[in-house]
């Protein structure tokens, strides 16, 4: 394909996706007219690379090797210093785009032109790419502007923005540094925090992207680890609580801290280990019974809880 100036560009590490890479790469080239796709490959061994290079006469895209990668985050931020587009957005090799997409991204930063991240709906797929959930911010049925400290609050309390429903200019992206490679597990919550600050947040309840639930995924193994897994968790809260006015602070804190617990919690039941729940419940009931049902809101955490049950209860048949 004859590449142009494209307007967005399409971020993608990729590490032995040959499975699911061609159905990612297909959504995007069903709507890529103004699109460029990065495609960094970390040595895969499974013939990934030479997938995406069959894309060339459907794709404007850059498929690059990088063997001594570190992982994900290093392979997006290569990405990064590829890109030809003024805006970004990422994608993984197991998620997929819906039709519209890129139509919908071309609209939201036509409507919203001063903000720094654009975001929309997703759905939870199975690796059978059946719908079994939604993965969605609790922002509303409405495309709106959100108002900056909703966001921070939102944002703050769970990270309920799939990595591939979002938007964001390049040039941000890059004065930011682009992901924080010391958090595998929480370095796309932390970005978007960071672009709320530097510009506010536009939302769409559109859903343009599947996001795939599986046991093989990169980021899935870091929270077996749970010591791990708890400092990664508390970093975004602890470095942008400090952006929430200070008459919502301790508010947003304390359910960011619940929250917290409420994921370490999650993440040991559905591995298999031993915590107690006593950690959770004594910073839930300490919100007091006006918070609780907020509480459950804004972590969305039945909506994100019911799709995985799903996929447990199928693989345990």
């Amino acid at each position: 394909m004859t590449p142009s100036k494209p307007w967005l560009s399409v971020l993608m590490p990729v590490f032995n996706g040959a499975v699911t890479l061609a159905e990612s790469l297909s959504s995007v080239a069903v709507q890529s007219d103004g699109v460029e796709v990065i495609l960094i490959d970390q040595a895969s061994a499974d013939g990934s690379a030479e997938i995406a290079k069959q894309f060339e006469d459907h794709l404007d895209i850059k498929v690059i090797t990088n063997p001594k990668s570190t992982g994900w985050i290093e392979n997006t931020n290569l990405a990064m210093q590829y890109s030809r587009a003024p805006y970004s957005t990422y994608l993984h090799q197991d998620d997929f785009w819906y039709p519209g997409r890129v139509a919908l991204l071309s609209h939201m930063k036509s409507a919203y032109p001063d903000v720094e991240l654009w975001a929309h709906g997703a759905d939870y797929v199975d690796p059978q790419s059946q719908v079994i959930g939604r993965f969605s911010p609790p922002l509303g049925r409405q495309e709106r502007l959100v108002e900056r400290q909703e966001a921070l609050h939102k944002m703050l309390v769970q990270d309920t923005l799939a990595l591939p429903a979002a938007m964001f200019r390049t040039e941000t992206l890059r004065k930011l540094g682009g992901l924080d490679a010391s958090l595998a597990m929480t370095a796309d919550w932390d970005l978007w925090l960071k672009l709320i600050r530097e510009g506010g947040l536009a939302w769409s309840p559109e859903r343009k992207v599947a996001f795939r639930l599986h046991a093989g995924a990169q980021t899935f193994a870091i929270t077996r680890d749970g010591n791990t897994y708890d400092k990664q968790l508390g970093v975004p809260i602890a470095r942008h609580i400090e952006a929430v006015n200070l008459s919502q602070q301790k508010r947003t804190e304390k359910q960011a801290q619940a929250s917290r617990r409420l994921n370490l919690w999650l993440a040991s039941k559905y591995h298999g280990h031993e915590l107690s729940i006593r950690d959770f419940l004594k910073h839930f009931i300490a919100l007091g019974p006006l918070q609780w049902a907020p509480f459950l809101r804004d972590t969305q955490v039945v909506q994100r809880v019911i799709p995985r049950l799903k996929l447990k209860m199928r693989k345990s048949r």
